[in-house]
């Protein structure tokens, strides 16, 4: 399914103007975005596309998917473990950028928190459907997808879709 990108807001953080990577973590709640795609940018290369449509949002922690994978790299005040989750991604990112330092990072949020879901009632059916748009896109335009794009989500079994307005027709809603 193709996403109308023009819907969708977007903007940018900026890592290098940030002290410390749970920054992420503040911008993404002061803007309220709860569910998004998002793509990791060293220089002018797209290192990683990924998404985010899960309710870390319900207790209180926005953006923290770009958080785990920004934290891992270079040139924070403080380190993560390696044990932490985004490592692995993050570590094949050095592998193709060795000096990759999160002054040069900049991350691309497209904020599909008040996009008109047609199921409202599982947004990440079309936030996934984004992040597949970004990565043919990309991979249209480069022959291959991001090297932080370590699995191609692409292909993970499909989920059959019910719409809103379907439900609605089916169900009785008090």
């Amino acid at each position: 399914m193709k996403i109308n990108v023009n819907q969708i807001p977007t903007f940018a953080i900026d890592c290098s103007k940030l002290k410390n990577a749970c920054e992420i973590k503040s911008i993404m709640k002061r803007f309220g975005v709860k569910y998004y795609c998002y793509m990791m940018m060293y220089q002018k290369d797209t290192m990683k596309i990924g998404m985010s449509a899960d309710n870390d949002w319900l207790r209180g922690s926005y953006g923290e998917r770009i958080y785990r994978q920004a934290f891992h790299v270079p040139g924070w005040p403080t380190r993560p473990s390696k044990t932490t989750p985004g490592f692995k991604d993050v570590q094949k990112l050095m592998e193709f950028w060795p000096t990759v330092n999160k002054n040069d990072v900049i991350i691309k949020v497209f904020d599909m928190t008040n996009y008109p879901f047609q199921c409202e009632y599982n947004p990440s059916l079309e936030v996934g459907d984004l992040e597949k748009d970004l990565l043919d896109l990309y991979e249209h335009e480069h022959g291959c997808l991001p090297a932080g794009n370590i699995r191609d989500e692409r292909k993970s079994p499909q989920k059959g879709r019910v719409t809103s307005q379907m439900f609605d027709t089916l169900f009785e809603i008090d």
